[in-house]
């Protein structure tokens, strides 16, 4: 047994294939050895290629519900704890209503209402449900719309506010990004803030494109330079920050942008391009692009065969109706998606093709408004040692 875990490089591959961020944390504390090796930053970035990142569940928006409900995904027995933790966090917003904006990792960007809903008393909070002690640190709010000169007087521009979480994890806790996007009749506006110390408006950018928003805007940051966002002409509007330039993208062949249907969602693909994730009836196609811009169907996938397990009886009855098929998360690098199934949330991994039913809205009146994801923390934090300890 010493003659492999005396081994450094041994131990590190054993270490290696644990396969759970929470299991690292539990080997840091067999001894010092073992804490310096998997906290060092060439094993964390090593176990990250290996084990992409892990979903512990997500959290539900729903009209009628005052606070959020997370639902775990794929539960494992040594993630009940982390599981439980996240599903209690909304418990201490108690006596005040709670709405989620964005999700990354995890962490949360909410907002809690006084008096349910009331525009009278709001907080705004970036929140770690997995901490210790279930952070929740209070921000600002956005911030108002800066002055534009435009080019026709007597026009007037209708702002849309978009928040989000930074890609990277935000270095202070309480960082984040809001979109501002503006329309006139004939110009669209583009506003990227960030909230350091105070709001700071990092890059503007204007163009002749006269287009407007849908209904349900499907949005995203993307590695925190690029915005993209779904306008109703069936195109993407592209703000390239860096370059101050909008500029539009063909949405794939044969895709159509549904103003009445969540049927389209955009994926966030690292380094390597742009994920379009794409439902009809009971066909669910995901596309790539390349630096050129052109599209690459990755994956195709038959609903009715993935879901065949889970026990739906609308499904064949409905069977045609593109309404009774809806996207409302998805992940980075289009790894999973949730699925609104005629009122029964599905989890489904697209690299696995295994779809898991979260949770049915069985209640009157009940409609889902969105879907966050929870991560587990990556990096894991680890305790600091103690001085003098030198097991």
């Amino acid at each position: 047994m010493y003659s492999v875990l005396g081994n450094d490089d041994l131990l590190r591959e054993i270490l290696l294939s644990l396969g759970l961020p929470t299991s690292l944390l539990r080997a840091a504390l067999v001894c010092r050895r073992w804490y310096r090796l998997v906290s060092d930053p060439a094993f964390l970035r090593d176990f990250s290629d290996r084990h992409p990142p892990r979903i512990l569940g997500a959290y539900l928006n729903t009209d009628g519900r005052s606070h959020p409900r997370f639902f775990p995904v794929r539960p494992l027995p040594e993630l009940a704890a982390a599981a439980r933790r996240a599903g209690s966090f909304f418990d201490g917003f108690e006596g005040s209503s709670a709405f989620i904006h964005d999700s990354r990792g995890s962490r949360l960007l909410v907002t809690s209402f006084e008096d349910h809903y009331s525009q009278a008393d709001t907080t705004d909070l970036v929140c770690s449900p997995l901490s210790a002690v279930g952070n929740a640190v209070i921000v600002p709010p956005p911030p108002s719309a800066p002055q534009v000169q435009l080019t026709i007087p007597q026009e007037y521009i209708i702002y849309h506010y978009c928040e989000f979480l930074p890609v990277n994890g935000g270095g202070d806790g309480r960082s984040y990004f809001c979109v501002l996007i503006g329309f006139t009749g004939q110009e669209t506006i583009v506003h990227l803030c960030e909230l350091q110390d105070m709001w700071v408006v990092r890059a503007s950018s204007v163009a002749q494109l006269p287009v407007t928003l849908p209904p349900r805007m499907k949005v995203m940051l993307f590695d925190d330079s690029k915005f993209y966002i779904l306008v109703t002409i069936n195109k993407i509007l592209v703000c390239d920050f860096p370059s101050s330039s909008i500029s539009t993208m063909d949405v794939p062949d044969g895709v159509e942008n549904d103003d009445a249907s969540c049927s389209i969602r955009l994926s966030r693909g690292g380094g390597s391009g742009l994920f379009l994730i794409h439902v009809k009836e009971s066909l669910l196609r995901v596309f790539k692009t390349d630096n050129g811009g052109n599209w690459f169907l990755v994956h195709s996938i038959c609903l009715h065969e993935v879901c065949s397990n889970l026990g739906m009886a609308d499904w064949l009855s409905l069977n045609g109706h593109t309404h009774g098929v809806e996207i409302y998360a998805v992940g980075d690098n289009a790894k999973f998606v949730f699925l609104d199934l005629f009122g029964t949330i599905v989890f489904l991994d697209i690299t696995s093709k295994q779809a898991e039913k979260v949770y049915e809205m069985t209640q009157e009146g009940e409609a889902l408004v969105d879907i966050h994801a929870l991560m587990l923390t990556w990096p894991p934090i680890f305790p600091q040692l103690k001085e003098g300890y030198n097991q």
